[in-house]
């Protein structure tokens, strides 16, 4: 069973971001999510937790458009979940994505150019999302010659890249020590 343990809340009076109304998902007839339904405001921080196969990468998998519910409504911002809907989300999935045999900063401008930030916006936000998971100074570092800590970083700052609306990680602190899990 999945649980979705609020983290930091906002007032009652905010906008739903993300709703799920009574959403399943079936593969050969077995149920992978089960008439879920739940609301994130906007503001809010929440936390998916459950045992290995509960089906919290499904539900992430759901909001990022991979798999499309067998039933049920899934909403962003009060409409119905749709491929325009993309740019507005962030997602640092499971498995690090990036280019192993590039810099951190060819990383990040590569998907700046992919969200179609222009080229003076994707410059001052490589620069943040940087800053923003202490890589500042492995700009120019190849990935594949980071920790797999700084690699778990770098694929959060992608994530921030284009200032998604609704950020969703998957197993973030994965790889992290300590001190990286608090910062993050």
């Amino acid at each position: 069973m999945v649980r979705l343990f609020p983290i930091a809340q906002q007032t009652a009076s905010a906008k739903f971001m993300l709703q799920f109304e009574r959403v399943s998902h079936t593969i050969a007839g077995v149920f992978l999510v089960r008439e879920l339904s739940f609301q994130v405001s906007t503001g809010e921080v929440y936390g998916l937790l459950g045992p290995n196969g509960a089906g919290k990468t499904t539900i992430i998998n759901l909001i990022s458009q991979l798999r499309r519910p067998s039933s049920g409504q899934i909403t962003l911002r009060g409409r119905p979940l749709h491929r325009g809907h993309k740019r507005w989300l962030g997602i640092a999935p499971q498995e690090n994505l990036f280019y192993r045999s590039l810099s951190c900063r060819e990383n990040l401008n590569f998907f700046g150019t992919v969200y179609g930030l222009d080229r003076r916006t994707c410059r001052q936000r490589v620069d943040w999302c940087l800053a923003a998971v202490n890589l500042t100074g492995k700009a120019s570092t190849l990935v594949e010659k980071l920790s797999g800590g700084m690699q778990r970083r770098l694929n959060l700052a992608i994530a921030l890249m284009h200032k998604p609306q609704l950020l969703i990680l998957d197993e973030p602190t994965t790889g992290l020590d300590i001190e990286s899990r608090y910062d993050l």
